[in-house]
């Protein structure tokens, strides 16, 4: 009776540290095209939260979001904000040392956001591609531990090089994720050979050189491995402002497929379980921003 008792303990204990993690990606458009922050901010706030993530990799958050409730709105939820120790690396990244030339561009546009009733910062950092060719893009990066089991991982947020076409732009796309894939390294001899989780807004297809990048070093793409995954495309286009004065978006009509996604979710899978991969086209996932959020949900093996 009494293996049994402890037997049943374990498995209840067991069920609980094996919670499923979520991270959602979620590119929410800047407002680089006379796109005000405030017509959309309750919007992404209310998708964001409405998937109750434990990771979340946030794009295009520009010094006008930055300013936004956004954050401390999503901080009262539980959610923290991690955006890097951005002077130092502005500095390392070839920032001039005057800081009245610094453009309000030079702000950290990936911030990584965690639960933090479940999850532990024990390290962090943020690196900038190419400050000089654009200063929007970067890979904001933390070390975890899971209060609920103890396991460590690593994560990140990042948004790589935007021009669609041509050898130079894929070439520049690659170096983003091989300045990851160095990273990680770099953070594992510290940390021990953690396994990783992240994505962001790649502005690349599957099948590219980043995107192969990533599937040399043996990450897989959560859309192509998870056991439930969407077969959409992840990038819709502008909303519209309508007769209304209220912007509305709308799902693709043509070439929505999962091989046209650009933005993705990489994970190392030694240790690591995608068991499902979404993309929210709910009407206000529409209506925010040109992407939908992608949500995949994970097991730590």
């Amino acid at each position: 009776m009494k293996n049994i008792l402890v037997f049943a303990l374990s498995a209840i204990a067991l069920s609980a540290v094996a919670a499923p993690l979520r991270f959602l990606s979620f590119n929410i458009w800047g407002d680089y095209f006379k796109n005000p922050v405030e017509e959309r901010q309750a919007g992404v706030e209310s998708v964001i939260l409405g998937h109750k993530p434990d990771l979340v990799s946030l794009q295009e958050v520009t010094p006008n979001w930055w300013a936004s409730p956004l954050f401390a709105n999503m901080k009262a939820a539980g959610i923290e904000t991690l955006r890097g120790d951005e002077t130092n690396a502005l500095l390392r990244a070839g920032a001039p040392k005057d800081f009245s030339k610094w453009p309000k561009s030079y702000v950290n546009h990936e911030p990584l956001c965690y639960n933090a009733k479940r999850l532990k910062v024990l390290d962090q950092g943020l690196d900038f591609y190419h400050l000089h060719l654009q200063a929007e893009k970067s890979v904001t990066w933390a070390v975890f531990e899971d209060l609920t089991d103890g396991r460590r991982f690593m994560a990140f947020a990042t948004h790589f090089w935007w021009m669609a076409h041509g050898k130079e732009s894929d070439m520049l796309r690659e170096l983003n994720a091989r300045h990851i894939l160095q990273r990680v390294e770099e953070v594992r001899r510290k940390w021990g050979d953690l396994p990783v989780i992240g994505g962001g807004d790649l502005n690349t297809r599957p099948g590219s050189w980043a995107y192969e990048a990533f599937k040399d070093a043996g990450w897989q793409n959560a859309q192509a491995y998870a056991d439930v995954k969407s077969p959409l495309r992840s990038h819709h286009g502008n909303p519209v402002r309508g007769a209304d004065g209220k912007y509305h978006g709308a799902v693709r009509t043509v070439d929505n497929e999962a091989t046209n996604s650009i933005d993705h979710v990489f994970f190392t899978p030694q240790s690591i379980h995608a068991f499902r991969h979404d993309i929210d086209v709910s009407q206000t996932a529409l209506d925010v921003s040109d992407h939908s959020p992608v949500i995949v949900d994970f097991e730590l093996k």
